[in-house]
């Protein structure tokens, strides 16, 4: 089947072309869908990683803002006069003096500070003397509760800057004195030889994170350089750990993207510079791949959709240019077959395959015509032949008879009969010479001087001649009797015609290096404009190969130039702008004796 198909696209064109154009539009379309996919793939990753970047830093923007309020708000309590005096008692009795510093620190900055940020869940005061105060906003802290219990307590020191610490406190009580779990966030850092401690909710700073919205299956998370949780777009998950891989991955980095290929996820980072903790956004690649998957599908069904469109327009495409080539090979066949060459092939539309039918009818044109032209031919070399051996027959006894009046001018002492005789016996011995079609134009002049002396004969001086023809160019090669023909016609229809004198003047000369050019020009009456028009008609009947065989003269010297020089031959007829005579030049190709 399959070598079937592929004899049936080598023996047809339709199928050749249906087939090449399929296979180039095959691999146009699928090098466009895999570029545009991967171009496309690598978009949307680009543009997911810049989303993601941007609401990241949206996300660290705002955390940044609740971090430094309270860093300043912590500064602004610990380096005021009020902590200051507090931190310098040095006895924990309950005095006067200690009452009114307390009412001052919490008249002055608290009140203010908890209205203000109502996240906040106490301040605690730590003395050099050992006395801590503890300020309480939302819940209630255990009457046992001392920051030295702390964890981070016993490893304080003198921090250059707040540190942030956080966790799950189990300090605080509800109003039923229950204890509860809350994640806090812990400003802690030595002040005036003392410590100041301040515990803030992480619920605000939370909400921020829940407004994350990357990818639906994804998550947001804030993690401190250990991996704790610190926030998580899934609330369930703060205060966990983060997966060891993740933390890895963007441990050394201040931010940046990274695909994970072990959990198959983009994580995108960016550096928390108030605390030094990570904010990361976890998207899954499914997600990702969503939307490329989608492009992938639509790109399949649009090229395949493409593809099918484009093939049946390349058959019916197709169909129309082979359907005319198909006519136009069963007329060949045809032609073959019957031989005939007056078929013709229909001609449709205006493209190359119109062209091709139109060429193709003129080329059977042409051979008809040709054929015809070969019959006439074979004719006219019969009757060619046959005159030929007449007048071989009929040339002896006009030679002989030319030497008997020769013979009798010599005895009568009638020189003059005696020239013409000879020069007419030369003429006819040069004319009936069939072997040679081709003469050195010497021998050519040497023939047209004959004529000239008869013509002095009979016109005496009413006849005059020049020619100008240098001894170089009498070696070049021409047709046999070029010149004698426009001479006589000159003579004809000049001094036969008019009875004034005419002169003659015939020139040579070599023009565009490889040209000969003889010119015959008289002073004579010229051609008539009707004349001009019927040797300019049979010029161009001659190259359309309508040739009469009863044309003599000029227009028998037409047809030979034609035929013997194959178009390479050019003859001009005018008239002398200055004297007003027949003017003609004939034109052909420089050839010496050698080349002959």
């Amino acid at each position: 089947m399959f070598n079937y198909m592929v004899k049936s696209v080598k023996r047809s064109l339709k199928w050749k072309l249906i087939s090449i154009i399929v296979t180039i539009l095959i691999f146009t379309v699928s090098t466009i869908g895999i570029s545009s996919y991967i171009q496309t793939k690598s978009s949307v990753r680009k543009d997911i990683d810049h989303l993601s970047m941007q609401v990241l830093k949206q996300a660290n923007m705002n955390l940044n803002r609740y971090y430094s309020e309270y860093e300043l708000a912590f500064l602004m309590l610990s380096n005021s006069l009020e902590v200051r005096d507090w931190m310098r008692v040095s006895s924990p009795t309950v005095s006067s003096e200690l009452i009114r510093n307390y009412e001052r620190i919490k008249d002055n900055y608290l009140n203010r500070l908890f209205l203000q940020y109502p996240e906040i869940l106490s301040v605690t005061l730590y003395n050099p003397s050992g006395y801590e105060q503890h300020f309480v906003n939302t819940y209630a802290l255990p009457l046992n509760y001392s920051i030295k219990n702390e964890p981070y307590f016993s490893q304080s020191g003198n921090f250059e800057k707040i540190k942030f610490i956080t966790g799950i406190s189990e300090n605080y009580m509800d109003a039923t004195n229950q204890k509860i779990k809350i994640p806090v966030l812990t400003l802690f850092k030595q002040s005036n030889n003392g410590y100041l401690k301040i515990d803030i909710s992480l619920t605000p700073s939370q909400k921020v994170m829940d407004q994350i919205n990357i990818a639906n299956s994804g998550a947001a998370v804030v993690m401190d350089q250990s991996g704790t949780v610190i926030h998580h777009s899934h609330a369930q998950e703060v205060m966990g750990h983060m997966d060891d891989h993740i933390v890895q991955a963007v441990k050394d980095q201040q931010e940046g993207s990274v695909f994970d290929k072990t959990g198959k996820e983009l994580i995108i980072f960016q550096t928390i510079q108030m605390t030094g903790w990570k904010i990361v956004a976890i998207l899954p690649y499914q997600e990702i791949a969503k939307s490329i998957n989608y492009t992938r599908n639509m790109t399949i069904i649009i090229a395949i959709s493409a593809l099918i469109i484009s093939v049946l327009l390349t058959y019916f495409a197709a169909s129309s240019i082979t359907g005319r080539i198909l006519g136009l090979r069963k007329m060949m066949k045809a032609m073959q077959l019957k031989s005939s060459f007056h078929l013709r092939a229909d001609v449709e539309g205006i493209d190359e395959v119109a062209d091709l039918s139109i060429s193709f009818n003129n080329l059977l044109g042409h051979l008809e015509q040709s054929i015809h032209d070969h019959a006439e031919t074979r004719v006219l070399q019969h009757r060619a032949v046959i005159s030929a051996l007449q007048s071989q027959i009929n040339s002896h006894f006009l030679y002989n008879t030319l030497e008997t009046i020769n013979s009798m001018a010599v005895i009568s002492k009638q020189s003059h009969i005696g020239h013409v005789a000879v020069n007419l016996s030369n003429m006819l011995r040069y004319t009936s010479d069939f072997k040679n079609v081709q003469v050195i134009l010497k021998e050519e002049i040497k023939h047209l001087e004959n004529y000239l002396k008869i013509m002095k004969v009979r016109f005496k001086d009413e006849v005059t001649y020049d020619i100008a023809i240098s001894e170089e160019l009498l070696q070049a090669v021409c047709t046999k009797a070029l010149l004698q023909p426009l001479v006589e016609n000159s003579i004809k229809h000049g001094r036969e015609t008019t009875g004034e004198s005419i002169h003659i003047r015939v020139i040579g000369e070599v023009v565009e290096g490889d040209k000969l050019l003889l010119t015959v020009a008289d002073n004579g009456p010229g051609f008539t404009a009707d004349t001009l028009a019927r040797l300019t008609k049979e010029q161009a009947d001659s190259q359309a190969h309508h040739y009469r065989s009863n044309q003599v003269g000029l227009s028998n010297l037409i047809y030979r130039l034609y035929m013997f020089y194959s178009g390479e031959a050019k003859i001009a007829f005018s008239n002398d702008p200055v004297s007003g005579g027949a003017f003609v030049e004939v034109s052909l190709p420089l050839q010496s004796n050698l080349d002959k």
